[in-house]
């Protein structure tokens, strides 16, 4: 019988496999002589060595190491005793898997849709204009948003800044895919994140647009959240799928939970606002071209009309009959 030894970390996941036929005797330790050579200072030279039984079971004998040999619940294991397919050993700070070659294994994971999508944008040539068109408009937005000519200065520094924040979110996500998944798609991080932040950018554009064709400010800052909060679920989830190996449904679980725990974070305060009376009503008071007006504006008669109806409607109770003087 063939038997496969794992080397794994405390996340479980794998980080080098053997493979050993008809080979009856293994031995592990840190020596360079040992069959399984394991780099951790908390390993004996010799550790362990594992012996197939004339049955074909293995059983897992100490060769006098310092820290001895325990299982996953960290309890210490007496040389001679059995193991079976899918144990692990703790030697010293390392973990090792034991497994029968024909050991039954998970059904492939389906590769998901959006795969296509983040291969093609993470080619070179596509982060680049991405870089391109992100830094267009965030020259464009601090522009839009002054009224007065913007210093050069002033605009290197807030696309630096925002540089950084990009760069240094899409290499966080990069280092924990080298970690955990041994490869970093650092080009796929980035362009999700790049995506990500351009709709961040125009997004307080297009709800200002449409507040002002609507005429009305009412729910304008929960109703940003809420969209930050699905864009920023679409990132994690991103990030997630490129970084960590996860089942879909934990990932749609961890991705909208942190993401719509912030954006309640942000919400509460609001919604425990007992402010009471407020003396002007809340609308939108944006000044931008007539080009973006796409509904019918009122005219000056029709409003004045309005304002007419309101008015009696609103002093009608107080013209009550007054009551008879008492004789």
């Amino acid at each position: 019988m063939s038997l496969v030894i794992e080397e794994i970390n405390r996340s479980k996941k794998t980080i080098q496999r053997y493979k050993f036929n008809q080979q009856p005797i293994i031995r592990v330790g840190r020596a360079l002589d040992n069959d399984v050579i394991l780099n951790e200072p908390h390993v004996s030279p010799y550790h362990l060595e594992l012996r197939q039984q004339e049955d074909g079971d293995w059983v897992v004998i100490d060769l006098d190491s310092t820290n001895g040999i325990r299982n996953k619940k960290r309890k210490m294991i007496a040389s001679g005793s059995s193991i079976k397919s899918g144990d692990t050993l703790l030697l010293g700070r390392s973990y090792i898997s034991l497994w029968d070659e024909k050991h039954p294994v998970e059904e492939a994971w389906r590769l998901h849709s959006v795969e296509d999508v983040l291969h093609f944008i993470s080619h070179p040539f596509s982060v680049l204009l991405l870089l391109l068109l992100f830094v267009f408009g965030e020259w464009q937005l601090t522009v839009a948003q002054q009224y007065r000519e913007v210093a050069p200065s002033r605009i290197m520094n807030d696309l630096i800044y925002q540089l950084i924040v990009v760069f240094g979110w899409a290499s966080l996500w990069s280092i924990n895919g080298r970690m955990l998944r041994h490869d970093s798609r650092f080009l796929s991080h980035l362009a999700v994140t790049l995506l990500a932040a351009m709709v961040y950018q125009w997004m307080p554009w297009a709800i200002r647009m449409i507040t002002f064709n609507l005429h009305s400010g009412t729910w304008f800052t929960e109703v940003r959240y809420f969209i930050n909060g699905g864009i920023f679920s679409l990132l994690l989830w991103c990030n997630f799928y490129l970084a960590l190996p996860q089942k879909p449904i934990k990932r749609v679980i961890w991705v909208n939970a942190i993401a719509w725990s912030l954006v309640l974070l942000y919400l509460l305060p609001p919604l425990f606002d007992t402010q009471g009376f407020r003396g002007y009503p809340r609308y939108d008071s944006s000044i931008l071209p007539g080009q973006v007006l796409l509904s019918t504006p009122k005219t000056k008669a029709d409003f004045m009309a309005d304002t007419q109806a309101l008015y009696q409607q609103q002093t009608k109770p107080l013209e009550a009959p007054h009551s008879p003087k008492p004789e």
